[in-house]
């Protein structure tokens, strides 16, 4: 084994190589660089030279935002419950290999143009009764025409009772003779 190449000085990708520091717990060669953003941080030289760590972080960090609000998550509410039941209306609609599907979108029931688009989901259903706050099955998304689509002509905030009434009839069972 040589010994380490010095890196004092260099630049790689956002990090300026300030000093070598005390080698790491595998006896690997470590650096203590500073990165563009103002953040220091140690990195071990082989890293630095294939180019494996290129920031701080910072970099990850700026290009996950650009990718969270490229694909419209810029809303914060990721993972809250009226997301979920947003969420849960697109599949059952639009995603055949969801298991009820067969009783939405196989039947042509869509979801209006407009309510694709989170923000104006959020803003509808805070206008029409939705509480972030309600108990569960106080606050459920309902159809009044079951037949309808999901637009803000044909949806409501029910509890589940109400919507244990709004159901399609039962098919008759046929008897075969």
């Amino acid at each position: 084994m040589g010994s380490a190449i010095d890196l004092t000085g260099e630049t790689f990708g956002r990090l300026f190589v300030e000093r070598r520091v005390e080698n790491s717990i595998h006896n690997a060669a470590q650096y203590l660089c500073k990165c563009d953003c103002g953040n220091e941080i140690v990195v071990n030289s082989n890293n630095l030279r294939t180019g494996h760590t290129k920031s701080c972080g910072c970099k990850r960090k700026e290009s996950t935002s650009k990718w969270l609000k490229k694909y419209n998550f810029k809303h914060g509410m990721c993972g809250s419950r009226l997301y979920i039941v947003w969420a849960g209306m697109k599949q059952r609609v639009e995603n055949p290999n969801n298991e009820r599907y067969k009783d939405y979108g196989a039947r042509g029931i869509k979801i209006c143009k407009e309510w694709h688009d989170f923000e104006t989901f959020k803003k509808w259903a805070y206008e029409n009764g939705y509480k972030d706050d309600a108990k569960y099955g106080d606050c459920t998304i309902d159809r009044k025409d079951v037949d309808g689509d999901y637009e803000p002509n044909n949806c409501r905030w029910v509890d589940l009772l109400v919507q244990a009434h709004n159901k399609r009839p039962k098919k008759e069972l046929e008897v075969k003779k």
